[in-house]
């Protein structure tokens, strides 16, 4: 890249990189922030009257009990333990995944993103 239009779309290419990493950065720590009050358990599969259950200890040290709807096929040995994401004021709201498991992609195309920002014009400057 010679003259000076070479140095603007450099210049124009490195930061669109950086400002777009930056932003997908701080949306991924935004929202695991705002998931910060959902906590990872170990629960324990309750199978009573034909009826699917998942008990677990509470951050307050209280049992607590939420019925399985849709137990994966083949259904896990009554007494198996099943990992269990919780909200820590409202135990009823429950998921067997992280509600915050894509912010790591976001992190992670961030992250890349922000380095080739910071890159471009020492590698091609």
């Amino acid at each position: 890249m010679n003259g000076l239009r070479g140095a603007a779309l450099l210049e124009v290419l490195s930061a669109a990189a950086t400002n777009a990493g930056l932003a997908l950065v701080v949306a991924a720590v935004l929202i695991r922030c705002l998931h910060a009050r959902w906590h990872r358990t170990e629960a324990i599969h309750v199978l009573a009257d034909g009826a699917h259950h998942l008990r677990w200890h509470t951050t307050r040290y209280e049992i607590h009990e939420e019925p399985w709807p849709h137990p994966p096929v083949p259904a896990p040995a009554a007494g198996a333990e099943v990992t269990v994401y919780f909200h820590v004021r409202d135990p009823h709201r429950w998921a067997l995944t992280a509600p915050y498991r894509t912010t790591w992609w976001l992190l992670g195309v961030g992250a890349v993103l922000t380095g080739f920002g910071l890159l471009l014009p020492v590698l091609l400057g």
